[in-house]
């Protein structure tokens, strides 16, 4: 950890997790620097933040010590539009499967990694499905007909809050019968 504090600007988040950032540009160097010269040696997730309203991403590789008791946060962030980061897959294997998530998800290239093309989303010709603007409603609406088949007519949102409260409501009859001594009326 001593590295940690001498070359970057860390923050502690939880006793056992830490946060770093570092620019696109200089990510495999950074990356190599804390495998090289701390516990965090395992990536054991990238995941993805849409800013939308700053237009960019923001990446953080998730690296794991060896005894598996701390972690480290590496944040990039990266352009919504025309940005793109270095695979890792030449470091850490894992980063492939990870890399190609997030570019079906996410539409983030990942230069050199050679596997990102459908993955989950066969023949998807939309937007990505997790960034922000991605409006999912109408997609199921525009795609899929729940509708067919049913004879009830009823609105799915509307049952399932009226349900909701029927259960809420039977919850609190019981809570109430519970709390009412044996043989004294209701009310009482």
């Amino acid at each position: 950890m001593t590295y940690l504090y001498e070359q970057y600007d860390v923050q502690e988040k939880h006793p056992r997790l830490f946060a770093i950032r570092t620019e696109a540009s200089t990510l495999i160097e950074t990356l190599q620097e804390v495998t090289t010269h701390t516990e965090f040696v395992t990536l054991a997730q990238i995941a993805c933040t849409d800013w939308i309203e700053e237009e960019r991403f923001e990446l953080t590789y998730l690296l794991t010590d060896r005894a598996r008791s701390r972690n480290l946060m590496v944040k990039v962030p990266l352009p919504r539009t025309g940005g793109s980061l270095p695979s890792l897959a030449f470091r850490f294997p894992q980063a492939e499967v990870m890399e190609r998530d997030l570019h079906e998800m996410y539409g983030i290239v990942f230069e050199g990694n050679t596997t990102l093309y459908d993955f989950v989303l066969e023949g998807w010709h939309d937007i990505p499905p997790m960034r922000r603007e991605f409006d999912t409603l109408a997609y199921v609406r525009e795609h899929y007909d729940f509708q067919r088949g049913r004879t009830d007519g009823k609105d799915v949102k509307v049952e399932q809050k009226r349900r909701r409260e029927e259960a809420k409501k039977r919850k609190a009859e019981a809570q109430q019968q519970a709390q009412t001594p044996e043989g004294a009326p209701h009310g009482e």
